[in-house]
Formats: C-alpha cells, sequence, structure tokens
C-alpha cells in the first residue's frame, strides 16, 4: 500500500479527532465558562444559604480550603463576611473564568433581614476545582463587607 499525501492528511485528521484536543492521556479535563457557570453558581448561592443557617455542608467546601473574611481567617460559619443568622442572601452580579480545571469567581452579594430591618453588602473571590465523581467543592473563599 503506497501513502500519498491525501492519505496522510486523512490520517493525521483521524488521529487528531480521537482525543480532547491538545490533551496528553490522563490529562484533567478541561471545561469551557458557558458550561460550568450553573453548577459553581449553584455550588456559591447554596454556600450563601448554609451561612445564613449558620450550618456546614462539607460537600461544597474542600478539606483544606481557606477561608478569609474582612481579613480574618474563618473556620465555620458564617464564612461570608456580612452575613448573619436568619435573612436571605443573593448573588447580585458575578464574573467566572476558568483555568483548565479551575475556576475563578468573583462576584457581589446581598443579605438582608427584614426581621431586623439590616441589608449588607459584601464582595467575594472563590476558587473552586471538580469534585471527583461530578459537581464542584471551594478550595478558596475571600469575601469583604464595606464595615460590619
Amino acid at each position: 500500500m503506497r501513502s500519498t499525501p491525501d492519505r496522510l492528511a486523512a490520517l493525521l485528521l483521524v488521529a487528531a479527532c480521537g482525543g480532547r484536543s491538545g490533551a496528553p492521556p490522563g490529562a484533567p479535563p478541561v471545561y469551557d465558562p458557558g458550561t460550568v457557570e450553573e453548577s459553581i453558581t449553584a455550588v456559591l448561592v447554596a454556600a450563601l444559604d448554609a451561612d445564613r443557617q449558620f450550618t456546614t455542608v462539607d460537600s461544597l467546601w474542600d478539606p483544606e480550603a481557606s477561608v478569609v473574611a474582612n481579613g480574618s481567617p474563618r473556620y465555620a460559619p458564617p464564612r461570608f463576611a456580612g452575613i448573619d443568622l436568619g435573612g436571605e442572601t443573593a448573588i447580585t452580579s458575578s464574573r467566572l473564568e476558568v483555568r483548565q480545571s479551575l475556576v475563578w469567581v468573583s462576584f457581589d452579594y446581598r443579605w438582608i433581614s427584614v426581621k431586623e430591618g439590616t441589608a449588607r453588602e459584601g464582595k467575594a473571590t472563590a476558587l473552586l476545582i471538580p469534585r471527583t465523581g461530578g459537581g464542584w467543592r471551594i478550595i478558596h473563599l475571600h469575601t469583604s463587607t464595606s464595615g460590619e
């Protein structure tokens, strides 16, 4: 069988289609912002919701996660600066970037307590990585408010 330039080009094309683009075998998957935005938002909303209830949802956090709120480390809820017991929380704006399998999110959030007549706004930066078996977990969270 004789090799021709057309046959060689066809073989190269088939070989290129056989895996992830440029990723060596065994490399972690590369994620796209459009495909992870919804699941990342769900993790962050769940973390805010757990904070307002002063509960811990271990599945949202890496065991070695670092958390800083208004310049101080936090090891238990509330992990987000400006959050108190009760009330409601919401993400008001966000910006998400993906670098291979690391997701970086910068977002603004709000905590409101009608009962207390209090509202606080905060800014946050979160880093998330994929969980084994699917989903995401927070490995770093840094939040701040203009004052507590």
